[in-house]
């Protein structure tokens, strides 16, 4: 995971929308940063907040995501853990971490100043602990051995939503394994109070984002290619990957072999590396820890936004990929356990896995490195931001089309500094918000006049396209200038355009 979380880490220098939201963010001070978040983006507080001390480190694009490839590579080693606690096998641990690190969505976000790698983390190390409190409940009556698991899963809950409120819809599956144990209700009543008392804890977070729940209004509702896009985030980015690392999974879930039906009739049903009962009938196992994973929170997150506010975003329920990479890892080892009880040679039963991983990681190649281009993101504001630095003049203009497209300036200030960004008149600071407040129409015309040369960056001047004051400024564009310089970028157009 460290090498493919280093592998491409820069991108050319260039941020999506996301990235540069991170960047100019956690560079504002303390009571800047405190009044965007009384405005909106709450939800990210805390990341912003463990960012902007992060940036004493650096805050090039590439030292801004190592947190995130960090988080990934303690992901990992969470997964390795957790895939030899449920099954016994250090062997299963290690390939649910590698199908884990070689799945493409995973590098994504490994490479993305996001907090959504330290929230799969978080989720992992929940789960593990989970796993730790339900043993120490089945050994013997609470003490305080297992109260401090308790508690441990809890302030990790806790700590999870606060990155990410999105993080709380894992309790469901947590939720769901507990039941699939059939400890009892004693252990059932301990995981529901701790459960409440983190839910209780994050209730401000969730409380203040309620009232901003205007900053998601543009995600639309799912539709069939939105699950589509998961199941290949979830298990592959190729057809044949998807499919291969799929039926590993579903290897996981079926039910043990009969005696008279194992290979050659040696060994017991354990031997063959198969549940002496199967999962559904109690207990704790890789089924009933990563299928409620897997299903669970991107279920919930989909069902209330096709009838409720739609909220689904993939990346929401990251973690969920969690749940398939456990499965496949045991699935390839259970085969490997099948090989090498026919052939009776216990060497053989790495040789699925490796031949699993070795697959993977060839079928997915060519989407690893479409990851670690400026293409793989919906934007590329580095792109034209470092044209404009390199060919600017001083005292040249610049005005962003719409004003969403001013997060290149935020995100590469630098870039910018013989340029005049006259159209702005409330600072994106001052106004708690990405785009900043334009000056209206009129005030604007008589600005444009005055500069022989203006870049445009984000949509092409079109008189019939966008606001009103967009359209008005591009016939003012192609009225009273000439266009000099056409290029485009990942979803942004720039133009130079000389008065006549």
């Amino acid at each position: 995971m460290t090498v493919l979380g280093l592998w491409g880490l820069a991108r050319h220098s260039a941020m999506g929308n996301d990235e540069v939201a991170t960047r100019w963010a956690a560079r504002l001070s303390l009571g800047q940063l405190v009044h965007l978040l009384s405005h909106l983006d709450i939800v990210h507080g805390l990341y912003y907040l463990l960012m902007h001390a992060w940036m004493a480190v650096g805050s090039s694009p590439a030292v801004m995501r190592v947190p995130s490839v960090i988080a990934m590579v303690i992901a990992a080693a969470l997964m390795a853990i957790l895939g030899q606690r449920l099954t016994g096998s250090a062997w299963a641990g290690l390939f649910a971490a590698l199908i884990m690190a070689l799945t493409p969505f995973v590098s994504f976000y490994a490479q993305t100043a996001r907090s959504y790698a330290l929230v799969y983390a978080c989720v992992l190390g929940q789960t593990l602990i989970l796993v730790h409190a339900l043993r120490a409940e089945r050994a013997g009556p609470l003490g305080r051995k297992t109260a401090r698991w308790w508690l441990a899963y809890g302030a990790l809950v806790t700590l999870g939503a606060y990155l990410n409120e999105m993080a709380l819809l894992a309790l469901g599956a947590h939720a769901v394994t507990v039941l699939l144990t059939r400890y009892g209700r004693r252990v059932a009543r301990h995981w529901l109070v701790a459960a409440s008392l983190a839910f209780l804890a994050t209730t401000p977070l969730l409380t203040v984002s309620g009232l901003q729940h205007a900053e998601v209004s543009w995600i639309p509702r799912p539709r069939l290619h939105d699950v589509r896009l998961l199941y290949h985030d979830y298990f592959g980015a190729t057809a044949i990957s998807a499919l291969l690392v799929l039926g590993c999974a579903v290897i996981a879930v079926l039910p043990p072999l009969r005696p008279a039906q194992q290979p050659h009739g040696r060994g017991t049903t354990a031997a063959a590396g198969q549940p002496a009962e199967p999962w559904w009938r109690g207990g704790i196992s890789v089924p009933s820890v990563a299928v409620p994973l897997l299903l669970v929170p991107a279920g919930l997150l989909l069902a209330e936004s096709w009838v409720g506010r739609p909220l689904y975003q993939d990346r929401y329920v990251f973690y969920g990929e969690a749940g398939a990479a456990l499965l496949a890892g045991a699935g390839v080892l259970r085969v490997g356990r099948w090989l090498a009880a026919a052939s009776r040679r216990r060497e053989l039963v790495i040789l699925p896995g490796l031949a699993v991983c070795l697959a993977v990681l060839l079928l997915q190649f060519r989407a690893q490195q479409f990851t670690r281009t400026p293409m793989s993101r919906a934007y590329n504001f580095g792109g034209p931001s470092v044209y404009v630095g390199a060919h600017a003049h001083r005292g040249d203009g610049v005005m962003f089309l719409g004003t969403y497209f001013r997060k290149a300036e935020l995100g590469y200030p630098y870039d910018f500094r013989k340029t005049t960004d006259f159209t702005l008149a409330v600072s994106p600071a001052a106004a708690a918000s990405y785009e900043g407040i334009n000056k209206s129409f009129a005030a604007i015309y008589p600005l444009m006049l005055q500069y022989r040369r203006i870049w445009v960056i984000g949509q092409q001047p079109s008189p019939t396209r966008g606001l009103w004051a967009q359209r008005q400024e591009s016939r003012v564009l192609l009225s009273r200038f000439t266009r000099v310089t056409l290029r485009g970028y990942k979803g942004i157009w720039v133009t130079l355009w000389v008065r006549r």
